[in-house]
């Protein structure tokens, strides 16, 4: 409950953080919203009771938030025909960070104890945020221009939501499927979250260079048949730890689509409206993920694989029909036509 209260007040940050970054301009607001999530992280540390980490979980991951405005900040700074690798690079890294921090978090814990693990991590956050004062700054748009928009953009943010049930709801109860379904030892259960989020940093940075190269439709289509192939192999792996290691690396690709979609908007969002349009998008994203999590839960109570195999039915049709939008989308965003492999 702690963490739905959390998570529910990110969400209702996304659009004023949005549209303020807009009026006064985005780094103070990447500024604030990384140093309220570095405050929410170190008032766990003094907690004797947990009716207090409410307001450390609303202030922690209020700093969500930042992700539309980063991603309108990179949309500003990056050109066009870079944009998609830089979206997945960034996004990447962050899930490089879980892969660093996740597997080292336990033996910190054991050594240290839990409150000096998180002031630890408090430390590391306040580095990340001090070196947001290095990003470039920009000037707060006078410009009043209503948010306007074409009709195709309304309706992939109503699908957004519908494809990133799908980017979660394969991995949510992952590592209990491992420990009672597949098995696995407990103390090497912590290794496939990690093996995911490493999948996830290397497909989201190369379906991004991808799209750049190739468009943004057979990088869908690629990322929707990579996370198809892992979910399938989940399902028929039984207990095989080696084929269970390679589906896990796949299922990394439910981050896949996020950096190409992302390149894809800034293409239809008016300039002066750019971080506010972000975190639209970022909040049909929101409801989406959030409901994802929950129907897996009633998706594993009825049947361990029935998340993966919801995944291989509806990860491609999901994908093609997100592409049919980008297609309508391409004459007024000015997309690219789709390259060759062979050129």
């Amino acid at each position: 409950m702690v963490f739905g209260v959390g998570n529910l007040f990110a969400v209702l940050c996304f659009l004023p953080v949005g549209y303020l970054a807009d009026r006064i301009g985005r780094k103070p607001l990447l500024v604030g919203t990384w140093l309220a999530s570095t405050v929410g992280a170190a008032a766990f540390i003094p907690l004797q009771e947990w009716h207090g980490a409410f307001v450390g979980s609303a202030l922690y991951w209020s700093g969500s938030a930042a992700v539309p405005v980063l991603s309108a900040q990179l949309a500003t700074t990056t050109p066009r025909g870079a944009l998609g690798r830089a979206l997945g690079l960034v996004f990447g890294a962050y899930f490089f960070g879980n892969i660093l921090g996740s597997p080292l978090a336990g033996p910190i814990a054991a050594t240290i104890g839990l409150r000096g693990t998180i002031a630890l991590a408090v430390g590391a956050f306040a580095l990340s945020a001090a070196l947001v004062f290095g990003i470039t700054g920009s000037a707060p748009i006078r410009e009043r221009a209503r948010f306007q928009v074409s009709r195709t953009y309304w309706t992939l943010l109503f699908i957004t939501p519908f494809a990133s049930v799908l980017s979660i709801v394969s991995i949510a109860l992952f590592p209990v499927y491992l420990r009672d379904v597949a098995a696995i030892p407990l103390e090497r259960i912590g290794i496939y979250p990690g093996l995911v989020s490493l999948g996830a940093a290397v497909l989201a940075a190369g379906n991004g260079r991808f799209a750049d190269e190739f468009g943004p439709v057979p990088a869908l289509i690629g990322g929707a048949g990579v996370l198809t192939a892992g979910a399938g192999l989940i399902a028929l792996s039984g207990r095989s730890e080696p084929l269970i290691v390679v589906a896990a690396l796949l299922l990394g690709a439910t981050q896949a689509a996020n950096p190409v979609l992302a390149a894809v908007v800034e293409r239809i969002l008016p300039p002066t409206r750019l971080a506010l349009g972000y975190a639209s998008y970022q909040l049909a994203f929101a409801v989406g993920f959030g409901s994802g999590g929950t129907l897996a839960g009633f998706l594993y109570e009825a049947d361990p694989l029935l998340p993966f195999l919801v995944t291989v039915a509806l990860a491609l049709p999901v994908a093609a029909l997100v592409a049919i939008v980008i297609v309508r989308i391409a004459p007024v965003a000015g997309l690219p036509p789709p390259r060759t492999l062979q050129g």
